[in-house]
């Protein structure tokens, strides 16, 4: 062939298996999300919660980076003036590293919209590239990419854990392993340990996932027979750990370290986000019509948010369909997803087993995840079992693209039947519109940004999430600060000052803390208007700012 052909060949492989399922997802997404697309530009795609800190996230990486030329994974814009960890926060840096060139074009609104839409997209891609690598089916693997990317999982942390809905890099890392189990090259085992990098940018508990099906993977590899001499495999398995030393190596060394030495706050009670056995099979509270099920998914212990993990009924069908027929199937690839199906599954139940939103065991020793902990005492940082369910739902999604392109092969009522089973995917994973929030500045954030300096503000009437979201537009350093996991340092500097605030002290806020100014309302205003050397910037009776860095000691009533 000669050079033109191959690059027609090429271009023609990059439309079919890059272009075209982007853009079928991109379309789906959209169609799924309406009315959002009509918001694109003036409103998140997030909550008002969880949503506005990973807003924060993307602004607070650029500033870093571009403004300040800092180490973003420490910030003194938060818990002012001491400053915290971020090492130990949900910061997703992938996105916020991808955001800088585009925040220097578009505004904030528009990136992150783009970076959510990104996430469905580049997870149903590379979800559909896996399962054609294994089934060589090209419309059953499109499915399956939507399978895992419109999953319920999936629409559940688009309420605002930017960090979970950025598991586009999981199928593809799971892609490189097998090929680097099968086909050993160094360059393929620097490759999966670049994209498990990726992974780890984007959360922590999807690096632990990726790792835990690694070792599944490798050992499934080594007791199958094996073509690829033991020198290949070596190489292959030594520049996977070279690559991986020198990248997640540092930043998971990093948070251990740092855990150990100033022990993280914040962590989750792994019994109260454990999955409860009934939720793959009962439609959660993020299905459209979600209000059929409620009598279920309200008693849940875990929030809606982590415990709409249902799977729906088609695709568990089509699951137990191959698993019946893998003997004519690939059955090495069916037994292993089925494997890695398994064990997530029994992972995800947490310590403790729970049905329909009782406990049914109660000892932590019992169940497997409570092994897992007890051997690798790190796990009591996370806490979130349920989050394993996104590896399950990577495996179902594999297992039913084998069984759509065997159906399809078959009768014609074989045909029917897959027919049949793909509208009523469509159903089942039709999501509730995803939220919107607009970013409305109140008047006294307006105030805080005109007025000047660099100095400290202590907010007592935003939410910890708004304040997040309102100093995106001040940009002036907080008191405290609404992160994810808080070193056991900074929680104690904290509550000093806390104490501070209840004491009224106010006139120690600039000389200890040098927190100049204040956003205070009702009582803490009436309180702030009369006293000696504090200067109201900004009053509509309701709240106000104040300036206290001339503030006067006086006796308090």
């Amino acid at each position: 062939m000669d050079a033109q052909g191959v690059i027609s060949d090429r271009s023609d492989a990059v439309v079919r298996f890059g272009v075209m399922p982007a853009a079928f997802y991109m379309v789906l997404f959209f169609a799924l999300t309406w009315p959002a697309l009509t918001r694109f530009t003036t409103h998140y795609f997030s909550d008002n919660s969880d949503g506005l800190q990973n807003i924060w996230n993307l602004w607070w990486i650029d500033r870093a980076v571009t403004e300040l030329h800092q180490n973003p994974w420490r910030t003194t814009l938060l818990h002012y003036p001491y400053g915290t960890s971020l090492i130990g926060h949900t910061l997703n840096p992938f996105n916020g590293f991808v955001a800088i060139p585009f925040l220097r074009v578009l505004p904030l609104v528009v990136v992150h919209n783009g970076i959510v839409t990104f996430a469905f997209v580049a997870a149903g891609v590379t979800a559909f590239l896996l399962a054609y690598d294994l089934s060589r089916a090209w419309w059953p693997s499109l499915i399956a990419g939507g399978i895992f990317t419109f999953s319920s999982f999936h629409f559940a942390h688009a309420e605002g854990h930017l960090q979970l809905l950025s598991l586009e890099w999981i199928p593809l890392f799971v892609l490189l392993w097998l090929r680097t189990m099968s086909r050993p090259s160094a360059g393929l085992g620097a490759a999966a340990a670049a994209v498990l990098f990726l992974v780890l940018l984007c959360d922590f508990y999807y690096f632990f996932y990726c790792a835990i099906a690694a070792l599944i993977i490798l050992a499934a590899a080594a007791r199958a027979p094996s073509r690829a001499p033991a020198r290949k495999l070596m190489q292959a398995l030594g520049a996977f750990l070279i690559v991986s030393a020198a990248t997640s190596g540092v930043l998971a060394g990093s948070l251990l370290l740092s855990n150990a030495r100033d022990p993280f706050s914040g962590s989750h009670v792994p019994a109260e986000f454990s999955l409860d056995v009934l939720s793959p099979f009962i439609y959660g509270a993020h299905w459209r019509f979600a209000e059929v099920t409620r009598p279920f998914w309200v008693r849940l212990r875990a929030n809606a948010h982590e415990s709409s993990v249902h799977l729906g009924f088609a695709v568990i069908a089509l699951t137990m369909f191959v698993w019946l027929r893998r003997a004519s199937l690939d059955k090495r690839a069916i037994d292993l997803f089925t494997g890695l199906l398994v064990v997530f599954l029994v992972l995800a139940l947490g310590p403790t087993l729970q049905v329909g939103g009782r406990e049914v065991i109660h000892q932590t020793g019992v169940m497997p995840y409570g092994w897992l902990q007890a051997l690798l005492p790190f796990l009591k940082v996370s806490g979130v079992p349920v989050r394993m369910m996104v590896m399950v739902t990577l495996s179902v999604a594999v297992l039913s693209a084998f069984g759509f392109a065997l159906l399809w092969q078959g009768s014609r009522r074989d045909r029917a039947a897959a027919i049949t089973l793909g509208a009523l995917v469509v159903v089942e994973y039709l999501p509730t519109p995803i939220p919107t929030v607009p970013i409305a500045p109140p008047g006294y954030v307006r105030a805080l940004t005109a007025l000047p300096g660099g100095d400290g503000v202590l907010d007592l009437v935003s939410s910890q999430e708004e304040a997040l979201a309102y100093q995106t537009i001040h940009q002036k350093p907080l008191a405290f600060g609404y992160i994810a996991r808080v070193p056991k340092s900074v929680a104690d500097k904290d509550r000093e000052l806390e104490s501070l605030v209840r004491a009224r002290r106010y006139d120690r806020l600039w000389p200890d803390y040098r927190l100049r100014y204040v956003v205070a309302g009702s009582d803490a205003a009436r309180r702030l208007r009369g006293w000696p050397g504090v200067q109201t910037e900004w009053d509509d009776s309701a709240v106000a700012v104040f300036d206290v860095s001339h503030a006067e000691r006086k006796s308090q009533p």
